[in-house]
């Protein structure tokens, strides 16, 4: 089921089989993948096929929140958002991570489509807390933390598929 709000242009919904054409062809750009801090460049063949398969067994095993963000004016998957690393309990909590392909950068994508992510996770899933974290050189994905309500913590390094780098880390109290 998709969840959208009409304030925005855009919903959040669980991927499809049929999403998967249209996601390989968005996360084979180089410029995404150095931008997201788990896509691989190059992308594998079959990638998005594989991942999106993988999602039911996540959902179910508690451990992952994946979505499709679809532009409301063409029904299209643009990218994807998710909250994984989910701990349960009193204190839920999870880590936000987001992309769109790069024809949909500074469209207010990721921003609209965090805030529907935010209000699954304080709705259905109770958390309590979820944390952030871009490269350093991916200002847009720190604005979008920002509109977001999201406190920003230490920098730290940590491995990316091309190296390590330096992030900044936030956190959203929920």
């Amino acid at each position: 089921m998709a969840l959208i709000d009409s304030r925005f242009h855009v919903a959040i919904r669980p991927f499809l089989a049929t999403d998967s054409e249209r996601v390989q062809a968005l996360v084979s750009n180089e410029a995404v993948a150095r931008m997201a801090s788990n896509i691989p460049y190059p992308y594998p063949k079959d990638g998005a096929k594989t991942w999106i398969a993988s999602h039911g067994a996540q959902h179910r095993g508690g451990t992952a929140i994946i979505r499709a963000i679809v532009s409301l004016a063409t029904n299209q998957c643009v990218g994807a958002i998710s909250i994984d690393q989910i701990t349960r309990g009193l204190n839920a909590s999870g880590n936000l991570g987001y992309w769109v392909g790069e024809p949909y950068w500074n469209q207010g994508f990721c921003a609209q489509a965090g805030q529907l992510m935010l209000q699954l996770a304080t709705k259905e899933y109770a958390m309590k807390r979820v944390v952030a974290a871009h490269r350093v050189d991916n200002l847009a994905s720190g604005k979008v933390l920002e509109k977001l309500g999201f406190n920003e913590l230490q920098p730290e390094y940590m491995t990316h598929s091309s190296g390590q780098h330096l992030f900044r880390c936030y956190e959203k109290l929920l």
